[in-house]
This record gives structure tokens, C-alpha cells and sequence, in this order.
């Protein structure tokens, strides 16, 4: 027993190979899986909870294990050395602790990555313990062979699949040259015994294997979610953030991104190399087709570009080699751009068309089609939202052209029409006395310089950072007051204005459309309905705005009262005060009451 622990007979069997395997992990581990600090947090965090997912699995085929075990032991009882009492009694207490341990992981509310590193220590332990009690590699010990590789993948993937897979190895590959009874006793199955090693060390090379690709898959997954590619702010397209969020995902040298708008009258072209991105516009018949007329709709898997070698991926997971005799990518694009393999999916917006090229992938596979139809997805979504955003950019700026011209019609234009019936009265007493023309003369002087100051006022309203003119809040008394006033004198009527309450406030913005509405519903009472006298009031109603104007005018020609739906759709009424009501979520009404024509607006306080 004492020459069985003497590690010196085995160590030079197996330091050489371990040495290769571990340096080639190395040099994988290095190569594929660093990342910045944020994402191997987002990776730890992810793979614990992995783990601590399989933790309740491992504990179950722990029990199974120390019960398969007892049962070997249990039927060669005749062997001498698997049916001694030192080995039934550790399988005993093992089976105990495995219950024990299967009892605390399944009964946890939560499942947390605790002592997995302790239980896996004793699991091996136990392992090396029969082994060397029981001299074979077959028996009690086997058992918990690919119970360790498989609870060490799960737990640590590649990295617990090599380590434990190398003690597992060397241990039973020492039992079985130091157990002469395989090499000299010819009732001793040798051939049985170098099975079971053999049969480790594949379980091993095949899961860790499959531990490096799970890492391989997770930490590609990772990088799909754990930034999201921005939006630029304005009407640019986000080619470049596509770009750099497709590189970053699969960890390409290049990418290229190709797209036409049925709206723009060219083909965009992007292209991104080690960081650096820019974008161009080409004719619009750049590069067309850009893949063979079967193939716009496809994914491909690129090897050899030039020598139109891929595999073409139509949906369901299947793929199937390329044997049209058309180029199957424009040849153009391959030359311009030095394409050699490449991973290439396309997507579609509407009318807009593009096609991504992950360029000189690493060791493209078919898991890279998969990803980079996820990232087509993401990109979709993208342009999605830039094509949102230059139609609300379009409809702002409508909006605007809108409130602009609203604002010279019931601001400057209704000016100007009062001044031209001033000069036209002014020329009708053109023989009257000099005093009072050059009292009307100094009126009109008067009205075109305050209209000179407002339009003033508007057009710096119109400037960049001047969004904040008209805010805070303003007292309505003295507004109206100078509005009233000026309104007599712009159209010789008798304007009478009443606030209620009259110490109420509102922001500044709201009593600069008020004063608007109020101008225009006087310009419209005075010039189409030959109005003389006229009685404005403006209340607070239960969080609603009321402005009421009456006239003596011959009105719209309603002999009843109609409401804002009646108006917006038959489009009757006064169209510009119409729209501006209904801008800031108001509601026009006109009735007629007794000789007088009344104009009610309603306008909620919030909106």
C-alpha cells in the first residue's frame, strides 16, 4: 500500500500531456473569453446562477451514486476487498452526507452557489479513497466516475471538467499499473480494466469539450445583452452604433453594413475596421444586386468569397450549400472590400432594405449565423426607431410651419388689415381738419410700432435657446387690459374685457395664445361680421380656461349652437382659431344668442 502512494511511479507518465492540455486551455481561456471588467461581472453573476440552478441535479446524483455503490458492494460481497467493512462503512457515511446535503440544496428557498467547491472536494476524496482501498478501477469507485466530470462541468465547465477529469485519470490509471494482478493473472479481464480507463478519458475530452463551448455560447450571449446599441440624436441614420454593437458582439476585425430607403434617391454604405467607422452615399445602383436574386432574403455562412463557398441558411435551422451559377455576392463588393469569409444576414424596415457583413470572423460556425440573426433583430428594431424619429422630426417641424403661420395670421396679418381700414378712413377724410389727421396719423404710427416690437419679440422667439420667452407665470389683469385697449384703437370699436377672478395667474405661454385667440375672434367679428361692440371675459372653471366673446356682429350664419366636433368635421367655423384651440386640447363652440354671437373656448389647465 505504501508503494501505491508513491506518486514517483506515475508523474512522469503524465506530466507531459497534462502540461500540453493545460497550456492549450490556457491559451484558449486567454484568447476567447477576456473581457472588460463589466462584463465578467455580468458573466459571474450569470454563471452562478447556472450553478446554483444545477446544484439541486448534482445533489440528486450524488445520492444515486453512494446508493449504486452499497449496491455493488452489497453483490460482491465475495470480493475481498469490496466487501470489507472499512469500504462498506465509508459508502455508508458517504450515502449520509450525501442524503444530508441533498436535504439542505433542495429544501433552500433559494437556490445560492454555497459550499459547492467543499462538496465537490469530498465527492473526489471519497473517490480516491475507494480507489485505493479496492485496488481496481472497476467496482464502488467507477460509479462515481461520471457522476465527478459531470457535476464539475456543470459547476465550473471546462476548467472542473480538466481538473477533475486529470485526478480521476491518474488515479485510476495508477491502480491499474500498480495492480499486478492485471498484468500477470490471466483470470483478471486487463483488457475490461483499460476500457474503463479509456472510457474517462473520452467522458472527459467530450465534456470539457462541451464546458469551453458553453462558456464560448454564454459569453457571446452575454455580449448580445449586456449593451445596447444607441441611438444618435437627430435625423442620422445609426449605422455606426449598429456597427459597433454587431463588432463588439462577435468580436469581428471588420463589419459593413449596406441599406437603401425607398424615401432617399441612393445606397448607404457603412463600414466599420478595428473601432473606426464612417458612412457614405453611393449611386443608387451601387453594388446591385448585392446577393444572387435567391439569396435576398437568406443568412450566409461565407468560407471562400471569391471561390463562392458558403453555406446558405433559409430559416428552420437547416443549411444548405450554394450551387447556383450566378455569383452569389456582388462582385463588386467582394473586391472593393478584400471579403474572404464572412457571416452575412439581412433585414428589412418597411422600405428600407440592408444587408450586414460580419467580415473575417474568427472560426466562423453556425452558431454565428444564429447570433447574428439575433443582432439583425436588435438592428431592425434600431432603424426602426431612427425611421420613427425622423417622422416625428417631420411632424414637429410641420407642427411648427403650422403654429408659425397661425401665429402671423392673427399676430401681423390681422395688424396690417386694421392699419389698412385706418388709412382707408384716413383717405376717406382726407379734407378734414389737420389736427385730426395728424391725430389719426400718430394712432396708426403708434399701432405699427407696437406691431414692430411683437414681431420682433416673435422672430427671437424662433432662435435657438430662446424656448423659455414666454415662461413663468404672468398676471392676466394687466395682459388683457393693454390687449383690450389696443384692440379699440386697432379697429375703432367698443372692446369690453372682464377677468374672473381678476388675481388668478397662468403661465406665460398660455396668456400669449389667449391673447392670440382673443385678437383673432375680434379680427374675424370685426372684418366678416361688421361687429361694432364687443364683450370678452375669461374665467377659471373647475380646471378649465374659459374665454367667451361676444359680438354684435352678423355672425357665421348658425341659427343654433354648434359644438368643436360639428366644426372640425364639416371644417366650419374659423379655421385658424379652430386649429389652435384644438393644438392645446380645447374646445371651440359658437351660438348664437339672442342678437349677439357668442365664441366659447374651453382649454384644460393640464394636459
Amino acid at each position: 500500500m505504501r508503494r501505491a502512494f508513491d506518486l514517483s511511479n506515475w508523474r512522469p507518465f503524465l506530466s507531459g500531456p497534462l502540461d500540453s492540455i493545460r497550456l492549450w486551455f490556457r491559451t484558449l481561456a486567454h484568447g476567447r473569453f477576456e473581457s472588460d471588467q463589466g462584463a465578467a461581472i455580468g458573466r459571474k453573476t450569470w454563471i452562478n446562477t447556472f450553478r446554483a440552478r444545477s446544484d439541486k441535479v448534482i445533489a440528486i446524483g450524488r445520492v444515486m451514486a453512494a446508493v449504486g455503490s452499497l449496491f455493488i458492494v452489497q453483490l460482491e460481497a465475495t470480493n475481498p476487498a469490496f466487501g470489507s467493512e472499512l469500504v462498506f462503512a465509508i459508502l455508508a457515511a458517504y450515502l449520509c452526507y450525501a442524503v444530508v446535503a441533498a436535504f439542505r440544496v433542495l429544501n433552500a428557498e433559494i437556490s445560492r452557489v454555497r459550499g459547492t467547491l467543499i462538496r465537490h472536494v469530498v465527492d473526489v476524496t471519497a473517490f480516491v479513497v475507494l480507489v485505493f482501498l479496492t485496488q481496481r478501477v472497476s467496482g464502488p469507485s467507477f460509479i462515481f466516475t461520471p457522476f465527478l466530470l459531470l457535476s464539475a462541468t456543470l459547476h465550473w465547465r471546462w476548467r472542473g471538467a480538466l481538473w477533475t477529469a486529470a485526478v480521476c485519470f491518474a488515479v485510476l490509471l495508477y491502480a491499474t499499473v500498480s495492480d499486478t494482478a492485471v498484468l500477470r493473472d490471466p483470470h483478471v479481464d486487463s483488457a475490461l480494466e483499460l476500457s474503463r480507463i479509456l472510457f474517462v478519458a473520452m467522458a472527459a475530452t467530450v465534456l470539457i469539450w462541451l464546458g469551453s463551448h458553453q462558456e464560448a455560447v454564454r459569453t457571446e450571449l452575454l455580449r448580445l445583452v449586456e449593451r445596447a446599441p444607441a441611438q444618435p440624436e437627430g435625423r442620422d441614420w445609426p449605422a455606426a452604433a449598429a456597427l459597433d454593437y454587431a463588432a463588439h458582439v462577435t468580436r469581428v476585425p471588420r463589419a459593413l453594413l449596406i441599406w437603401s430607403d425607398g424615401e432617399e434617391p441612393w445606397t448607404n454604405l457603412a463600414v466599420w475596421e478595428n473601432g473606426a467607422s464612417h458612412v457614405k452615399r453611393l449611386p443608387p445602383d451601387a453594388y446591385l444586386p448585392w446577393t444572387a436574386a435567391g439569396l435576398q432574403r437568406a443568412s450566409l455562412l461565407v468560407t471562400d468569397a471569391k471561390r463562392a463557398r458558403l453555406l446558405v441558411h433559409r430559416g428552420d435551422g437547416r443549411f444548405d450549400r450554394w450551387t447556383g451559377d450566378a455569383p452569389p455576392i456582388s462582385p463588386a463588393l467582394i473586391a472593393d472590400f478584400s471579403m474572404v469569409s464572412a457571416v452575412s444576414v439581412q433585414f428589412q424596415v418597411n422600405d428600407l432594405e440592408a444587408r450586414l457583413f460580419l467580415l473575417d470572423p474568427p472560426t466562423p460556425t453556425l452558431d454565428d449565423v444564429a447570433v447574428a440573426e439575433i443582432i439583425a433583430d436588435r438592428l431592425k428594431a434600431l432603424f426602426e426607431q431612427a425611421i420613427l424619429v425622423r417622422r416625428l422630426s417631420d411632424a414637429a417641424a410641420l407642427e411648427e410651419r403650422l403654429r408659425i403661420g397661425r401665429d402671423l395670421h392673427d399676430g401681423v396679418l390681422q395688424s396690417l388689415a386694421g392699419t389698412a381700414l385706418h388709412l382707408q378712413a384716413l383717405r376717406a377724410s382726407a379734407g378734414g381738419a389737420p389736427e385730426e389727421l395728424d391725430r389719426r396719423l400718430v394712432a396708426i404710427q403708434a399701432m405699427l410700432a407696437d406691431e414692430q416690437r411683437d414681431l420682433r419679440t416673435f422672430i427671437r422667439a424662433l432662435e435657438p435657446g430662446q424656448d423659455n420667452l414666454h415662461a413663468g407665470q404672468s398676471p392676466l389683469a394687466l395682459q388683457f387690459d393693454a390687449l383690450a385697449e389696443r384692440l379699440r384703437k386697432q379697429w375703432s370699436i367698443d372692446f369690453h374685457f372682464v377677468l374672473e377672478p381678476t388675481d388668478f395667474h397662468l403661465p406665460a405661454t398660455m396668456i400669449y395664445e389667449l391673447s392670440r385667440m382673443t385678437s383673432e375672434a375680434t379680427a374675424n367679428a370685426v372684418r366678416h361680421g361688421a361687429a361694432r361692440t364687443l364683450n370678452a371675459s375669461l374665467r377659471l372653471d373647475a380646471g378649465t380656461i374659459v374665454l367667451t366673446v361676444d359680438d354684435n356682429g352678423k355672425g357665421f350664419g348658425f341659427d343654433r349652437r354648434v359644438e368643436h366636433a360639428e366644426l372640425e368635421s364639416g371644417k366650419l367655423g374659423p379655421r385658424s382659431l379652430r386649429e389652435r384651440v384644438a393644438a392645446h386640447g380645447g374646445q371651440l363652440t359658437i351660438d348664437r344668442v339672442e342678437q349677439w354671437t357668442r365664441i366659447i373656448i374651453r382649454i384644460p389647465t393640464h394636459r
